[in-house]
């Protein structure tokens, strides 16, 4: 049980990693193609092949995460639902929320 809450931190740093990857990356791509479609296709090209990649690794990441939590909560006896609820939140419920929220952003400021 130690060594599931040692990966926790990890893998919620890894997946927010690659949140803030894709983001950068999108907007990257984004300055290189301008919006009449003239531009630098191949940072274009670049740069959003950078997002796809981020955005799987992030996924990946977040399924361990899901895969990781369930077993650990399977080992567990007699824990309490809030409990369950509040071990969620750092490394499952609370990267692709901040992953919505930065793209939802981003599509409105940007």
């Amino acid at each position: 049980m130690t060594t599931l809450r040692r990966w926790k931190p990890v893998l919620s740093a890894a997946e927010l990693l690659f949140a803030a990857v894709s983001l950068v990356a999108a907007w990257q791509a984004e300055r290189a193609m301008d919006k009449s479609a003239v531009g630098d296709l191949e940072r274009f090209a670049f740069w959003n092949s950078i997002v796809g990649l981020s955005v799987m690794l992030f996924f990946l990441f977040w399924v361990t995460a899901v895969l990781l939590a369930f077993f650990a909560r399977q080992r567990r006896e007699f824990a309490s639902a809030s409990r369950d609820w509040k071990d969620l939140v750092p490394d499952v419920l609370l990267p692709p929320v901040v992953l919505a929220a930065g793209w939802l952003a981003y599509v409105i400021f940007f």
